[in-house]
């Protein structure tokens, strides 16, 4: 898996982290999806540009978001791509700016 992987250390209450996460995906829309064997959070289809993902876990004190981008239609996705290099440059940073707004927001509690 070619994932961009971002750590932020909690220091509130998880729950209310999840709630501020939650709310920021849904608004830059995000949908909660199963991919593979996880639920991760996908925005776009492929038609136009990469489908965009962001997978959310909390592990103890720390909250991971793992971002990646797919090139292709549905099911035909391709493999995943790490947020790093030219190809599907514009697409990557809108990954990686909802990931930086959640980091900002939960390290903001």
């Amino acid at each position: 898996m070619a994932r961009t992987i971002l750590d932020i250390p909690l220091r509130g209450d998880p729950a209310a982290a999840d709630s501020v996460v939650k709310t920021i995906l849904i608004n830059d829309g995000y949908q909660d999806v199963p991919y593979n064997a996880e639920i991760v959070w996908k925005k776009g289809t492929g038609m136009m540009t990469a489908m965009h993902y962001i997978k959310v876990e909390y592990m103890g004190n720390v909250l991971r978001l793992s971002g990646w981008v797919q090139i292709g239609v549905g099911a035909l996705g391709g493999k995943e791509r790490d947020l790093s290099g030219f190809t599907a440059t514009v697409p990557k940073k809108s990954v990686k700016k909802t990931m930086e707004k959640i980091q900002a927001a939960v390290a903001g509690m």
